[in-house]
């Protein structure tokens, strides 16, 4: 099992998505240098996980013989299922950014009808009839009335740009602008039995990492 990270980035380096995504097989030390490694299709590989969780359930820990014959393949067999995860990567980047201009979209709107229910009361403040509002006050609070119109003008002339720029600001930032797949380990099974799983080997570079519980 080849496991991967696939991250989304958008504007600022923001992280807009991550998921981890899994690519199955059957290994057999018979075939190996001779056939490449088959990813399974959608049943196989439902029994492998499966049999992963129980594995992680009940571990047990496999002979050094054992590790030791597989961790010569494991290089190879993450080149063998890198293609396969990389399609997959990149279904899953597909839906993830319809996902995401989904939500985008939302947000847009929820932006914009906050927007203009500002707007729609600070324009009713505003129409006011100013002598109406004056003859209420003394001099003072009618000079603080007058200030307040003059902020309610520049006000709407602010809510009219942020209405027009605001919707559009909040969909760029759901935006994917970068995308990133790193292959990050690959579980192995050394028998037929469940539970044979433990780590093998793990590398601080390059881009295949076998690091298993």
């Amino acid at each position: 099992m080849l496991l991967g990270r696939l991250a989304l980035y958008g504007l600022g380096a923001a992280r807009l998505h991550e998921e981890i995504l899994l690519v199955t097989a059957a290994w057999t030390e018979a075939d190996h240098g001779r056939t490449p490694l088959k990813p399974f299709i959608a049943v196989g590989e439902a029994a492998t996980l499966e049999q992963l969780d129980q594995a992680f359930r009940e571990p047990r820990e496999p002979a050094t013989r054992i590790v030791d014959r597989i961790r010569k393949w494991a290089a190879h067999d993450a080149q063998d299922l890198e293609p396969e995860l990389r399609r997959r990567a990149e279904v899953r980047k597909a839906v993830a950014q319809r996902d995401l201009a989904v939500v985008g979209e939302a947000e847009a709107k929820a932006i914009r009808r906050l927007l203009e229910d500002q707007r729609v009361r600070v324009a009713k403040a505003d129409a006011e009839p100013e002598d109406m509002q004056l003859t209420l006050f003394d001099d003072a609070e009618a000079e603080q009335r007058r200030r307040d119109r003059r902020r309610w003008k520049a006000k709407l002339e602010k809510l009219a740009r942020d209405i027009d720029n605001e919707p559009v600001r909040v969909r760029a930032g759901y935006n994917v602008v970068v995308d990133r797949l790193e292959t990050i380990g690959l579980a192995l099974s050394h028998s037929p039995r469940i539970g044979h799983f433990r780590r093998i080997s793990r590398r601080r570079r390059g881009p295949h990492v076998i690091d298993l519980p």
